[in-house]
């Protein structure tokens, strides 16, 4: 029995697709979890992880600098990481953290003035 070549493709395509869902053991569509910090507007991100650590999270990983598609994992490199006591917190993400087994997006909001 012969496969065309298009039937094929499309069976290459679909091994393709369940390997990559099977080895990041997450879905391929939908979001992450995430948690959102209200923070004040001079937090630092040591500040931020000691509230994270405060809550139940722990292997608190904060960057430096955001995610985005060149770099998306900023959280991995040292140099990023290896000052919290004076690296502010940015509105929006800041790093990864785990609670329960989970590993969650952290997103800092700025607390109403007031």
């Amino acid at each position: 029995m012969t496969m065309s070549r298009s039937s094929a493709l499309c069976l290459g395509v679909a091994v393709l697709l369940f390997s990559a869902g099977a080895a990041s053991a997450k879905p391929l569509f939908g979001p992450d979890p995430a948690v959102r910090v209200a923070v004040p507007s001079v937090s630092s991100q040591a500040q931020l992880a000691d509230t994270l650590r405060a809550q139940g999270y722990s292997d608190i990983r904060l960057s430096a600098v955001p995610a985005d598609p060149d770099n998306p994992h900023p959280e991995l490199n040292r140099t990023l990481t290896n000052n919290p006591e004076n690296t502010p917190v940015r509105t929006g993400w800041n790093g990864v953290a785990v609670k329960d087994g989970r590993t969650v997006q952290i997103y800092a909001t700025r607390k109403p003035v007031g």
